[in-house]
């Protein structure tokens, strides 16, 4: 074994040491996060000097009811749909022949510059006989689709191309059709995980 095998090996046998952030850093943060919770403070001094009485009749009664099935049934509609159209998308543009795919890849990412409520907002004023469950599903997957594309795209940018065809070997070996089933499988966990999120402004939707 040579001395530069050994030196790689103690370089690379080595874990770098981590340092302390610096206390005005954490600082910073910790204002940041008590800022952040000021609203929760809020609610929460409110709800005490509002009383349980007057929070009982206004949390439990059939609207907040209502509201709540419907953001469940546009969390359980939108989510896959999201995920399908992010992934296909980020498929598509990372790993085929697409023509114009810096083209189309910008054009995945254009929703994000506009709010979700503004999106919403424009969407109904343009078209007023978009209502109901149908309409709140058409814009969150609107809205929100894009928070699938980029990570699984980035992770699909990145990706070693022998991890795909190491399948494909193993399946002509095997006598089975395989290919890329590793890579697939990594950017639909991806994408699953990252898609939960609240749907909040299905409120707005029902109330019209």
């Amino acid at each position: 074994m040579s001395v530069l095998s050994l030196s790689l090996g103690k370089k690379t046998g080595r874990l770098p040491e981590r340092r302390r952030p610096a206390f005005p850093l954490v600082a910073l943060a910790l204002l940041f996060s008590l800022l952040a919770l000021l609203p929760l403070g809020f609610v929460v001094a409110v709800g005490f000097d509002t009383g349980w009485p007057t929070i009982k009749a206004l949390v439990f009664r059939p609207r907040v009811g209502e509201l709540l099935s419907n953001t469940l049934w546009l969390t359980v509609v939108a989510v896959p749909i999201s995920i399908v159209l992010g992934v296909t998308l980020a498929w598509l543009t990372e790993r085929t022949a697409l023509a114009g795919r810096q083209l189309w890849s910008a054009l995945a990412v254009a929703p994000l510059a506009i709010p979700a409520f503004v999106q919403s907002y424009a969407w109904v004023s343009a078209v007023p006989s978009l209502h109901g469950l149908s309409a709140g599903v058409f814009l969150s997957v609107l809205a929100y689709y894009p928070f699938i594309y980029m990570p699984v795209a980035a992770v699909l940018r990145r990706l070693d191309p022998t991890l795909k065809m190491s399948p494909r070997r193993w399946a002509r070996r095997r006598g089975k059709c395989s290919s890329g089933w590793c890579s697939r499988s990594c950017v639909w966990q991806s994408a699953a995980v990252r898609c939960w999120w609240p749907c909040i402004y299905w409120r707005n939707m029902a109330c019209m």
